[in-house]
């Protein structure tokens, strides 16, 4: 990508010059590039990678995840250290799952509650029991604890126990049967002091 300052000699340019140039800002990156029509072959691979797109979009506009849920997947897109938003990493997450020939299952409304100085419970909504599992840390890049769920009707229910007092956690849960998928983004919770 080739990084421009002052284009045509102004502070800001965006849009085509003459079928040659396009001007544009991307995340705030002033860009530059070969005007190019793009190639559309819709071959069935196309067609089907873009059906998805639109799988994933639909579910993040329907399945219910709540501003607890978007805020997570934006806590998720940063330790991803790369420019994504969270609905970006919920797109990348559901593709990849669909591209594995995976079902999705959204996992929604993740609640934090009865959090003491060693412990705390968490519960996380889901259609149907597919194993679900959760990856704790005192990081948001590293989680190498796991805890199992334990299903209940329609969510998942987690009992974490043995915590430092007073310590900030991460988390992130996952469906993780054979046939299933589906993540959340990464939660935050505080150990009360001891």
């Amino acid at each position: 990508m080739a990084k421009v300052t002052g284009p045509l000699f102004s502070l800001a340019a965006s849009g085509k010059l003459a079928n040659s140039l396009v001007y544009l800002s991307w995340k705030g990156i002033d860009d530059v590039r070969q005007y190019v029509i793009p190639a559309n072959p819709k071959t069935s691979g196309q067609q089907q990678q873009r059906g998805y797109f639109t799988d994933g979009v639909e579910d993040w506009h329907t399945a219910g995840y709540t501003a607890d849920d978007v805020a997570a997947y934006n806590l998720a897109a940063l330790a991803e250290k790369l420019p994504m938003s969270g609905f970006n990493i919920h797109e990348k997450y559901f593709v990849d799952a669909k591209v594995s020939g995976l079902t999705w299952y959204a996992l929604t409304n993740c609640a934090v509650s009865g959090v003491t100085a060693s412990g705390a419970s968490v519960a996380v909504n889901v259609a149907s029991d597919q194993t679900g599992v959760l990856h704790y840390g005192t990081s948001k890049s590293t989680m190498n604890t796991t805890v199992s769920g334990t299903f209940t009707t329609d969510h998942y229910d987690f009992t974490l126990s043995g915590l430092n007092a007073n310590t900030k956690y991460y988390f992130w849960i996952e469906n993780t049967a054979v046939s299933a998928a589906g993540r959340t983004g990464i939660y935050t919770f505080t150990t009360a002091a001891s």
